[in-house]
């Protein structure tokens, strides 16, 4: 069974700390631009010249602020688009194969879900393991059929020689692409759970960021 669950999680365990990040950022920007209003708003005392370092202070805060969130934004739309594409190609294949299962007996089709270019992450992953499972049922039944068929027609003594191979032959064809689609998402998962982990390392050495804020 295809499950991609732990990826997910791991990615959106990844993504909460860039958002922990950045938002903690955000609240000490606000602090410092507290800060500095209180001291220029003291025009007596003439506090302006020691907002200087308070000034470079919050600028060095907003582009780690902006770092992270440029980071988070080429990291989400790149994964949702490549795994969009992959669950309506992988959509696509599980309707081209509905036809097939319609004439094994005894099967009922189930409902082919589909993502949008809307959906989150976790959407669209749950539809592309939904459909992978599905395709591995039709593959496991294809097969199981074949067998029985093969099997009823031999005892019959009915002469179909080349069935067992043609059917074997799109059997092969459906498991080849069943089995480029499961190693393409499994791959760019992991790719991805990788550099968000990497991305969560930086975090933790980001001794810029730990000394502004």
């Amino acid at each position: 069974m295809v499950d991609f669950n732990e990826n997910v999680k791991s990615l959106n365990n990844n993504i909460k700390k860039i958002d922990g990040n950045i938002n903690n950022l955000v609240e000490k920007s606000n602090e410092i631009k507290k800060k500095i209003e209180m001291l220029v708003n003291k025009i007596h005392l003439k506090l302006q010249d020691s907002t200087h370092l308070l000034h470079f202070q919050h600028s060095i805060i907003l582009n780690e602020i902006n770092y992270l969130k440029n980071l988070k934004s080429i990291l989400l739309t790149n994964i949702n688009s490549q795994l969009y594409e992959l669950s309506e190609n992988i959509s696509f294949l599980t309707m081209s194969l509905i036809n097939i299962y319609k004439d094994i007996p005894n099967n009922d089709c189930k409902q082919i879900t589909m993502s949008s270019k809307n959906d989150d992450l976790e959407k669209i992953v749950s539809t592309i393991s939904y459909n992978l499972n599905y395709i591995s049922d039709i593959l496991q039944d294809f097969q199981k059929y074949n067998e029985s068929l093969n099997e009823e027609l031999k005892v019959g003594n009915f002469h179909c020689k080349t069935l067992k191979k043609d059917m074997e032959t799109t059997y092969n064809h459906i498991h080849t692409e069943y089995n480029k689609y499961v190693y393409n998402t499994s791959e760019k998962m992991a790719y991805y759970v990788e550099f968000s982990n990497n991305i969560s390392k930086q975090i933790d050495s980001m001794t810029i960021a730990t000394f502004y804020n």
